[in-house]
């Protein structure tokens, strides 16, 4: 057992951190959500005398990347006491989750940082963005009402499985596979939040869009569409909050947002803002069942630098018909050079290696460098849910 490892009865400490290190007031519901989390995951801390000093949550999950699932473990509420503060509290933690996320076959982490450059010195890199979309009541678009199908409005708590179940086919650019208890978790920390529900004539599920309202804005949350009715269903349902809020704001997971399908993008304020961050924790799985975009491809060595010794290895790859071939090659002479964070950028489809080879990210034989970008997909990954 990790001597770093905290059990029930540490709860009431590890809660007590929390709201004190992010200013946090105590509610029954605030203590009840944050329970949930705690329960369903490794809570890690040191002691400071009869205090916690740091601590940190390591979240089991599972994502879906291009219809591959992997083992992904979320880091969250990374804090230190300030009496603890500068004693390494918190790195020390950090890797001793990083390890144990090794011994127990999980491929991915991923985390919202509070500081970029701290947590690349941890192996993490920023692939996830989001574009935020600000209209004006005033600004938004003229759409014309459905003639088929119609909107059904309800609670966060009564939203269907059949929802769910949309959420997850279509959710395959490395989000979350939300499991029933990061569902209830979700539903009950935005017990605020309502849904509204796209159906075809047949009663068919088509769309859907979760939402919440502060002040004079409307906030989408989250929006899903399965054909060109939910959208004009679900579009014509947020316009027609146009007389009850001066503000709309819709922050959604795709960085490329197309602008060129509003009337007037002048009208909009659109903003691209980093996320969250992913580390590769276990190169050999993450690689091994990996989506490749090629059919085959001759050996190629590439040196991966990283602070996790089971990471920093020279690797030889090769592919031939679809199937995957990768090899521990210490000591062979490598065609490329890269560090994890690079590695983990082109692997996710957020830059490609020619791109970083520009930028001096990648070292070695360009008609080498560019074969191996061929592998990776080319899709930026999208990722909804925070933690």
């Amino acid at each position: 057992m990790n001597k770093y490892l905290l059990g029930e009865n540490e709860f009431d400490k590890f809660y007590d951190l929390y709201l004190y290190s992010f200013n946090r007031q105590d509610s029954s519901q605030r203590k009840r959500v944050f329970k949930e989390r705690y329960d369903h995951s490794l809570s890690y801390g040191i002691m400071n005398g009869s205090k916690l000093g740091s601590g940190l949550f390591s979240i089991p999950f599972e994502v879906n990347f291009h219809g591959v699932d992997y083992k992904m473990n979320g880091i969250g509420d990374v804090m230190s006491a300030p009496e603890f503060g500068g004693q390494g509290g918190a790195g020390k933690l950090m890797n001793e989750a990083l390890f144990d996320m090794y011994k127990n076959h999980v491929t991915l982490s991923y985390l919202a940082p509070f500081s970029f450059g701290y947590y690349r010195r941890f192996g993490f890199e920023q692939v996830f963005d989001h574009t935020q979309v600000e209209i004006k009541s005033e600004s938004l678009l003229r759409i014309k009402n459905a003639e088929h199908g119609h909107v059904e409005r309800i609670s966060i708590k009564g939203i269907p499985d059949e929802l769910k179940k949309m959420y997850l086919d279509h959710n395959d650019l490395g989000g979350v596979n939300r499991s029933k208890w990061w569902w209830d978790h979700m539903l009950d920390k935005h017990s605020d939040y309502q849904a509204a529900l796209a159906y075809d004539d047949d009663d068919v599920l088509i769309g859907y869009l979760i939402y919440y309202n502060q002040d004079q804005t409307f906030y989408i949350h989250e929006w899903i569409n399965l054909n060109p009715l939910s959208r004009q269903l679900l579009a014509k349902f947020v316009i027609k909050h146009q007389s009850i809020f001066s503000k709309f704001v819709y922050e959604s997971p795709n960085p490329d947002f197309k602008s060129d399908i509003l009337d007037d993008p002048y009208t909009t304020n659109l903003t691209v803002t980093p996320y969250m961050m992913a580390r590769i924790v276990n190169l050999e799985d993450f690689l091994q069942r990996y989506p490749i975009q090629v059919n085959s491809l001759e050996k190629i060595y590439f040196r991966v630098k990283d602070t996790l010794e089971w990471n920093d290895h020279t690797w030889a790859l090769e592919i031939n018909d679809g199937k995957v071939k990768l090899s521990d090659a210490d000591g062979e002479g490598a065609d490329l050079e890269l560090t994890i964070q690079t590695l983990t950028k082109a692997m996710f489809g957020y830059r490609n290696l020619n791109s970083l080879a520009d930028y001096g990210a990648v070292k070695g034989d360009l008609s080498k460098i560019n074969s191996l970008s061929k592998v990776f997909v080319s899709e930026r990954p999208q990722l909804i849910d925070y933690f």
